[in-house]
């Protein structure tokens, strides 16, 4: 398919039915942009302006909606994936003099629901994702909120909160009437706040919280349990939770290896069951964790430290198979399909063939010689965690 024929048909999918590859970028460190990148062919297929220091992105579950932050303006900028069209620009700070400090967006798995972590205001704005308007504004207490996690099995869409003396916490949001429940403050968490802490098993009721002391709760329209912590989730920090049922946490700095746990469940009174644990290898500099598509691959990003470089740890998705892409920097990850993943690099992004690790010609998103240009994130698909 050529550039062309996308911007003249304004098609949405690419004929694998996945979504186009959305990038954040920024000129001058300032002026946001949304790069627009055909997976296809691999190149640049649009710019579309947005505004000030734009970074995170989030897609709704039909993947018709870009919501993007642009933390520089306390804006969402929300895009519509058929025609690429700026359908609103949504204030979501408190006044035009104060920053809010805009860390994350999240789309409900059902429910109409856009949610976005003001991190200095210490609260969370809701957003109508129907009429794309500001519905309430929640204040989550002490802490600044900074990561989210759902499923669309859960009828809860849980915050990660930060607080300066190391007593974080988590707020469960309940998706259909806007009520959040605080857990965990009193477990002295400490929260890598650079990388989401949260995630959810594939039944929808356990909430499982990564950090130096992990912990779980169970969740349901009935019973808001009690957290539990478990050691074998101590000095974790992100992770992902597979429909197979395996759950890979990644590892505080200095650690070279991920955390399979397989089945990981707790029950209301707080009973903790797994079927089995096992270290699995791999490097120190553990960054972002994702997974492709339909969760064939596992993809880790690999901050340089001492030996290797920078690169991209890709796992099967039984985590019994590895493989490593060594790559000149390492920014944000994306997985387009369960063929092909992108890496951002410092003013371009890398796309990385899966099937043979290999890395592929990188894909320019400006020429830092003219014009100084920062890639934030990635994005291409729905996904269950900021």
């Amino acid at each position: 398919m050529s550039p062309n024929k996308a911007n003249t048909n304004k098609r949405r999918s690419m004929p694998s039915g996945s979504p186009y590859v959305f990038v954040t970028y920024n000129l001058h460190s300032l002026y946001g942009h949304v790069a627009v990148i055909d997976p296809i062919n691999d190149q640049l297929q649009r710019r579309i302006p947005v505004e000030a220091n734009a970074g995170p992105m989030a897609m709704d579950p039909t993947e018709k909606k870009l919501y993007v932050v642009n933390t520089g303006s306390d804006t969402v900028t929300v895009i519509d994936t058929n025609n690429f069209d700026i359908l609103a620009s949504i204030f979501v700070g408190n006044d035009q003099f104060t920053n809010s400090g805009i860390a994350a967006v999240f789309v409900a798995p059902y429910g109409d629901k856009a949610y976005v972590a003001n991190f200095n205001d210490r609260a969370v704005t809701i957003i109508n994702t129907k009429t794309d308007k500001v519905t309430t504004k929640v204040d989550v207490g002490s802490g600044k909120p900074f990561a989210f996690a759902s499923n669309e099995k859960s009828s809860f869409v849980y915050v990660a909160c930060r607080v300066a003396d190391g007593r974080d916490y988590i707020v469960a949001f309940s998706i259909e009437d806007n009520i959040g429940y605080q857990y965990g403050n009193e477990l002295n968490l400490t929260f890598d706040e650079t990388r989401n802490p949260l995630t959810v098993s594939p039944d929808g009721n356990t909430q499982i919280t990564l950090g130096t002391n992990g912990i779980l709760c169970f969740f349901d329209d009935d019973v808001k349990g009690q957290p539990t912590t478990l050691s074998l989730l101590d000095n974790t920090v992100s992770a992902v939770y597979l429909d197979n049922k395996l759950l890979f946490c990644t590892s505080q700095e200095g650690k070279s290896y991920l955390k399979r746990i397989i089945d990981l469940t707790v029950s209301p009174n707080g009973q903790i069951s797994y079927d089995d644990f096992k270290d699995i290898n791999s490097f120190k500099g553990q960054d972002k964790i994702r997974f492709s598509r339909n969760q064939k691959y596992i993809g880790i990003t690999i901050q340089p430290t001492v030996l290797p470089r920078a690169g991209l740890q890709i796992y099967n998705s039984t985590g019994t198979q590895s493989r490593y892409v060594s790559l000149p920097s390492v920014g944000d990850l994306a997985f387009y399909s369960d063929t092909k993943a992108y890496v951002g690099e410092l003013q371009a992004i890398r796309p990385i063939d899966l099937e043979t690790a290999t890395a592929l010609p990188v894909i320019t998103i400006g020429s830092y010689d003219t014009t100084p240009v920062q890639v934030k994130n990635i994005i291409s698909g729905y996904r269950n965690q900021s």
